[in-house]
């Protein structure tokens, strides 16, 4: 009674100023629509008040509808990608984001970059699209803040790229969410693969190849892990970090079994060489940073005829290495995948629940990939 004695009240105000009028028209106040009608002044009695508010159309609330995450799900085809938010289907406001590719020809890159773009699509925002196509990602970043985008990412890049690009957005009040590069602290948002997690998943991964290796090939012989990593990258230091500690714990190895080769410091062809000549007689098990920063390596041992003594896992599985994998070569026992399509959908949705203010959830990759299950998972992803 008392919500209804005060739009009574106002209700009367309103009757006062708009008495000249013929026809009242409604007003928007915010998302609420209130529809007045024309009434008389009366003696302001009680049973008179409750009698004017019969007339008045209570306030009803706009409906905002949001996707459901099984139609998001659906959009996305093969992949069936989870969704990371719930997002409205019509934007708050007009939406402008943009992702700078460090090069979209690389299958991980490209993918990443089409995952964007069609999420922006679904979503009805706006996408900006650009290549550096090997060249600095720094300029184009530059570029694109000209082109009043409200967010914009980068993918994998080091310090030297992530802190100027972040610091250059904080000025100019972009929102500014790296993936898979790590923190900076002018951005208070990261984005990506959980690097720590996916390694230590991709370690537990190796081991259990490597065990079965010594409870035949191998039994007997010295075992070692091998740490390709990038250290001026620090999502490569997490991950290859996660997957060492895993690998090392599982097999109960000590520091003078854990070796790293640093892709900063030289070319990982010329490591795998001095490290198989240096133990003739020894196995490995090898995790990288990302796919082919393990598969190089890989190959170089195969050539040198040292293939049976080293497996692999790696980190990333986009489809070159699904379409190795399938041909089931020797001691490539698998991958953890990163699904870099929906890594780049869900940070299309990221970018947009934080310009609406909803409420998002990490990224996390949940598939693991061996010889054993890739030719079901393969017809899955590539009919």
């Amino acid at each position: 009674m008392k919500k209804f004695r005060i739009i009574s009240a106002i209700v009367m105000l309103m009757a006062v100023i708009l008495s000249a009028c013929a026809t009242p028209t409604p007003e928007v106040i915010r998302e609420t629509i209130i529809e007045t009608v024309e009434v008389k002044v009366i003696e302001t009695k009680e049973v008179e008040v409750e009698k004017i508010v019969e007339k008045v159309v209570e306030a009803t609330a706009v409906a905002v509808e949001f996707w459901a995450p099984e139609d998001v799900t659906a959009a996305t085809g093969n992949e069936k990608c989870v969704p990371l938010a719930t997002l409205p289907k019509t934007m708050s406001n007009a939406t402008k984001i943009g992702f700078v590719g460090a090069n979209n020809a690389h299958p991980f890159h490209g993918l990443v970059q089409k995952g964007i773009e069609d999420a922006a699509k679904f979503y009805g925002v706006e996408f900006v699209n650009m290549d550096a196509a090997g060249a600095p990602v720094l300029d184009f970043a530059e570029t694109m803040m000209t082109q009043d985008v409200q967010a914009l990412g980068v993918l994998g890049q080091g310090m030297d790229a992530i802190d100027p690009i972040g610091a250059s957005a904080q000025d100019k009040g972009i929102i500014f969410i790296p993936a898979d590069s790590g923190k900076t602290e002018y951005s208070p948002y990261t984005y990506g693969v959980a690097d720590a997690l996916s390694g230590k998943r991709g370690g537990e991964l190796l081991a259990e190849g490597v065990k079965a290796k010594m409870e035949g090939d191998w039994a007997g012989k010295e075992l070692f892990f091998i740490e390709a990593t990038h250290n001026a990258i620090p999502a490569c230091v997490a991950r290859t970090g996660g997957a060492k500690k895993a690998f090392a714990d599982a097999m109960g190895l000590d520091a003078e079994h854990l070796i790293q080769f640093d892709n900063a410091v030289g070319p990982l062809a010329d490591m795998i060489q001095a490290t198989l000549t240096a133990y003739p007689d020894a196995v490995f098990g090898m995790i990288p940073c990302w796919d082919q920063l393990g598969v190089d390596p890989w190959n170089v041992a195969t050539a040198a005829g040292r293939g049976q003594d080293v497996m692999l896992v790696t980190l990333g599985g986009d489809k070159p290495y699904a379409d190795l994998l399938v041909t089931k070569p020797e001691n490539y026992y698998g991958y953890v995948e990163f699904q870099p399509y929906c890594e780049g959908w869900g940070w299309a949705e990221t970018a947009i629940a934080l310009l609406e203010g909803v409420p998002v959830i990490p990224y996390v990759p949940r598939t693991v990939t061996t010889q054993d299950t890739i030719d079901a998972r393969y017809q899955e992803l590539y009919p």
